[in-house]
């Protein structure tokens, strides 16, 4: 089991204690009940006869097809543009594939390399000649199966947004604390801002509200960038973490708690 969860963003019972306690509170709350399996990476949930799991970071309230294709960047990327949703385009690459799309890389060049399902961050990699772009491809796809590329952009903001059912419950940015790391994950460096901004948070609803429609979801993360000032769907998320949200200070754990709480009455109502 743990050389599978290695490879899978999920949460632990040591670095993801945010997260165990908010479920944790939540089931309390609800007079529900909760069993946890695999060193809390699968929670089973109880009231009454109704059951549900709660496996790594997502909860039971997307279809499979929904939560596959939101975690799969290029499909999220033919759904959004279909849908008329602006978004960064993602392409795929695999090396040795004859399937594989011929790119004119000198005219794309620079890229950003990464893994196409789920990385929580991890093997993003900017290649600006080919021969990073040969060194990018060639590491990655000793470990991953499909890779996706996306022309590197020039992202004034970030922001992850959290939405249930339609409703915008969590909106932060994520604010890069040095000028050499390009890239806004909490566990390169980057620190929340949640924001209260009126104007931001009425575009970011419709943004990512448009990419959870698109998708068919009711409960993920929607993560979204401003290049140029216009705002683009970067990835959705079937799993919501909000664990280094949580870890940033009391009143964010609070808020990252009540997205948990709603996901839990949701998942056993």
């Amino acid at each position: 089991m743990k050389d599978f969860l290695d490879g899978v963003a999920g949460p632990s019972s040591i670095t993801d204690r945010h997260f165990v306690r908010h479920v944790e509170r939540a089931v309390a709350e609800l007079g529900a009940g909760i069993t946890w399996h695999s060193g809390h990476w699968i929670g089973e949930i109880s009231r009454g006869a109704a059951r549900g799991l709660i496996i790594g970071y997502s909860f039971p309230l997307n279809n499979v097809a929904s939560a596959k294709a939101a975690d799969d960047k290029v499909a999220t990327t033919v759904l959004l543009a279909a849908a008329k949703v602006p978004c960064v385009e993602h392409r795929l690459v695999r090396p040795g594939w004859t399937g594989s799309a011929p790119v004119n890389w000198d005219r794309e060049l620079p890229v950003v390399v990464k893994p196409n399902v789920e990385s929580g961050g991890r093997g993003v990699l900017l290649a600006a000649t080919r021969s990073e772009l040969d060194s990018a491809i060639r590491e990655l796809s000793g470990r991953y199966r499909a890779i996706a590329w996306s022309p590197f952009l020039t992202v004034a903001d970030e922001y992850r947004t959290v939405f249930l059912d339609g409703e915008l419950l969590l909106a932060f940015r994520k604010v890069r604390t040095g000028a050499t790391e390009w890239r806004h994950n909490l566990h390169l460096g980057a620190t929340p801002e949640v924001c209260v901004d009126p104007a931001v948070l009425d575009r970011l609803t419709q943004v990512g509200g448009d990419a959870m429609t698109a998708l068919g979801l009711r409960f993920a993360t929607v993560d979204v960038v401003v290049v140029d000032g216009e705002h683009l769907v970067m990835e959705v998320n079937s799993g919501v973490s909000l664990e280094r949200f949580s870890r940033h200070s009391r009143e964010y754990a609070a808020l990252a708690g009540d997205v948990y709480a709603k996901a839990v009455a949701a998942s056993v109502n």
